[in-house]
C-alpha cells in the first residue's frame, strides 16, 4: 500500500517542505545540483571561488571521508553566490541555490556539529544576506546519512512584504502594549511597554544550534526574530520583543516543535507547542 502523504509548512520564515509519511519517516527533497543551469536557463556564473576548506584528520575520520570537506562559491558577476557546491574528498557531494531574490555574501560561515546524536557531526551552512535586515539564512545536513537535507531556512525573510501580511502587530485593548499575533500557529500575546505603530517582525538573524546530549539525545534548532519598533528618542528600530522558533529533531528531520514570544528582555509572554496542539498559544489578557 502506498503511504499517504501529507505537507507542512516550517513556522518561522522556513521554506523547506516536509513530507509526512504514513510511516514514522520523514522524506526530504534533496538540494538541487544543476551543471551550471537551472530550469530557468543557464545560471549567470561569472566566476567560482573556494570559500571554506576543512582538511582536520579528525573531521576527515568522523565522516568517513580521506582527506576533507570544501565548498566552493559560484559568482555573478557582482560577487554574489549564485549557488555553492560541497566537495568531499575533492569531489562535488551536492549543490546547493540561493534565494533568487536574496543576495548573499559568498562566504558562508560553517560549522560541524552533532545535533542527530548518531555520533557523527552534521553540517551547518549559515548564510549572511549581503545587507544584514534581510537576515541569515541555515541549511543543515546529515554527516552520518550521505549528507541528507535535514533542516533548511532558504530566504530568511519570504520577502519583507510576506513578513508583514503573516504577522498581526496592533495596538492592544486600552492602548497599554502591542498585541501580537501569529495566525499559522495560533500564537498570541501582548508585548508590554510598546508601541503599535511601526512595530514589525524581522527576519531570522540567528539560530541556536544545541548539540546532541551525550546520552545520544537529539540536539534542536532555534530560529531567532526580532520584534522591532521606532525609538522615540532617534527613530531607529529597536527591539520591543522576540519571536523563537524551536524545531526538533523527528524521524529523520527538524520540524517545528514550539513557538515562543518574549518581550525584549527575554520574559516569555506567549508559548505554543507546534507538536501536539492545534489551539492558540498560551496568552496574556489585554489590559
Amino acid at each position: 500500500m502506498n503511504p499517504i502523504h501529507r505537507t507542512i509548512r516550517l513556522i518561522a520564515a522556513s521554506t523547506t517542505a516536509v513530507a509526512l509519511a504514513g510511516s514514522p519517516s520523514i522524506a526530504l527533497a534533496q538540494p538541487p545540483l544543476a551543471g551550471g543551469a537551472d530550469s530557468g536557463g543557464p545560471l549567470p556564473i561569472a566566476h567560482t571561488e573556494t570559500v571554506y576548506t576543512n582538511h582536520a584528520p579528525a573531521l576527515a575520520k568522523s565522516l568517513g571521508l580521506r582527506s576533507g570537506v570544501d565548498i566552493k562559491a559560484d559568482l555573478d558577476a557582482a560577487g554574489h553566490a549564485v549557488r555553492w557546491r560541497v566537495l568531499t574528498d575533492g569531489a562535488t557531494k551536492f549543490a546547493f541555490m540561493q534565494a533568487a531574490e536574496i543576495a548573499y555574501d559568498k562566504t558562508p560561515v560553517v560549522r560541524f556539529e552533532d545535533l542527530t546524536g548518531d555520533g557523527t557531526p552534521e553540517l551547518l551552512v549559515y548564510r549572511k544576506t549581503a545587507r544584514p535586515a534581510e537576515g541569515t539564512g541555515l541549511s543543515v545536513y546529515n554527516g552520518g546519512d550521505g549528507f541528507k537535507l535535514l533542516f533548511d531556512v532558504t530566504d530568511p525573510a519570504f520577502t519583507i512584504a510576506d513578513l508583514a501580511e503573516r504577522y498581526e502587530l496592533r495596538a492592544a485593548a486600552g492602548g497599554d502594549g502591542v498585541r501580537f499575533t501569529d495566525p499559522a500557529s495560533g500564537l498570541s500575546g501582548v508585548i508590554p511597554a510598546a508601541k503599535a505603530s511601526g512595530a514589525a517582525v524581522e527576519p531570522v538573524t540567528s539560530y541556536e544550534a544545541g548539540a546532541a546530549a551525550a546520552q545520544g539525545a537529539p540536539g534542536s534548532i532555534v530560529a531567532v526574530q526580532r520584534v522591532s519598533g521606532v525609538s522615540d528618542v532617534d527613530g531607529s528600530r529597536t527591539a520591543i520583543g522576540w519571536l523563537r522558533t524551536s524545531y526538533a529533531y523527528r524521524y529523520g528531520a527538524f520540524v517545528p516543535e514550539r513557538q515562543t514570544l518574549t518581550d525584549a528582555q527575554g520574559k516569555t509572554i506567549a508559548a505554543v507547542d507546534l507538536l501536539h496542539s492545534e489551539g492558540p498559544g498560551t496568552d496574556n489578557d489585554d489590559i
